[in-house]
């Protein structure tokens, strides 16, 4: 099966053209955080305001339990995207319902800065990988499921899920 397009990484298309380290648009940068994957839907929200936004987002490949090879584009910082406006922009962007909230960002120029970094390391076509939430030696506990309350230390990755040995604890 075909991978869909993917959704618009930002608006509006030409958000990164300028080459000056200035902000590209006019406006304040806020930082959305969403519920759990709302990401794109909050950003097709702010699209169709023609509110500025930027969701960077990376082409990850699994395996379905039969080997079949699937790929997804998936949002980079889960459950967050960046806008760009004035106050009445980001009251809009809450009538959306998707968003658990909205930090504000102090330095506004790091903030574009590395934004703009991200957005050339991402167009270069270089495979970009997440960084895993968990890394090697983070103390564990299982919070939900059949296994809730069983502690453990991380001792390897293997492919992207994270293995537990609860017999260090």
């Amino acid at each position: 099966m075909p991978i869909l397009p993917a959704e618009p990484d930002l608006y509006p298309p030409d958000l990164w053209d300028d080459t000056s380290s200035e902000a590209p648009r006019s406006g304040t940068w806020w930082c959305l955080h969403t519920k759990p994957r709302q990401e794109k839907a909050a950003a097709r929200h702010l699209r169709s305001r023609g509110i500025t936004y930027y969701l960077p987002q990376a082409v990850h490949e699994d395996r379905t339990p039969q080997g079949r090879k699937t790929k997804s584009v998936i949002p980079l910082f889960t459950s967050y995207l960046f806008l760009c406006g004035s106050d009445e922009d980001r009251v809009e962007s809450l009538k959306g319902n998707r968003l658990v909230g909205i930090l504000e960002v102090p330095d506004q120029e790091r903030l574009v800065r590395d934004l703009r970094q991200i957005h050339k390391v991402l167009a270069s076509g270089l495979t970009v990988v997440p960084e895993p939430v968990m890394p090697v030696g983070a103390r564990v506990r299982i919070k939900s499921g059949p296994l809730t309350g069983i502690e453990g230390t991380v001792i390897r990755l293997n492919s992207s899920l994270p293995l537990y040995d609860a017999s260090t604890w």
